[in-house]
């Protein structure tokens, strides 16, 4: 388990939420035990069902796409519902952008080390994640019959193929 790793996105979640104050606020948890939570000098780290609730609150799976991709992992959205396909599109090409930048500055000096190649993981899990989001507005565009014609049988069938945005 990389303790670091898991700091760095409970920091992120945090601030996304609003503070420490308000994490505590829809927590179990008060607002010191929280920073310790994403302090580096502190063994603690943020409890599956405090990542859950703090994930949910900031809308994305901050938290637990870093514990899914330490085990090998990548989380799709199960609700992938309507979505807007321009901004899918963008968000596709943002992504892929934002990662090849990133491997290009790795490779500056010939080699990529372990914390690269663990960005670079991350990021990778992340293109993989909007892509299929991508995937899902086009082809709700492309066959729109599908989703109409769906029967009650199809409904288990269309298990993960749609999301809200929130769900990101």
């Amino acid at each position: 388990m990389n303790v670091s790793q898991l700091k760095t996105a409970t920091q992120a979640v945090i601030k996304i939420v609003g503070g420490v104050e308000a994490s505590a606020c829809i927590t179990r948890v008060s607002a010191a035990q929280l920073s310790n939570y994403q302090r580096r000098d502190n063994p603690l780290v943020v409890p599956v069902d405090i990542a859950v609730e703090l994930d949910a609150c900031a809308q994305q799976p901050v938290i637990l796409s870093v514990m899914a991709s330490q085990l090998g992992y990548t989380l799709l959205p199960i609700d992938l519902g309507e979505g807007c396909a321009a901004t899918s599109m963008a968000e596709v090409c943002s992504t892929v952008g934002a990662t090849m930048s990133a491997t290009m500055k790795a490779l500056a000096d010939g080699r990529i080390d372990q914390h690269e190649a663990i960005d670079l993981a991350h990021r990778l899990n992340n293109i993989i994640r909007v892509t299929s989001i991508a995937l899902q507005d086009m082809q709700s565009l492309a066959y729109p019959e599908r989703s109409k014609a769906a029967t009650p049988d199809d409904a288990a069938a269309d298990v993960g193929r749609s999301r809200t945005r929130g769900a990101r």
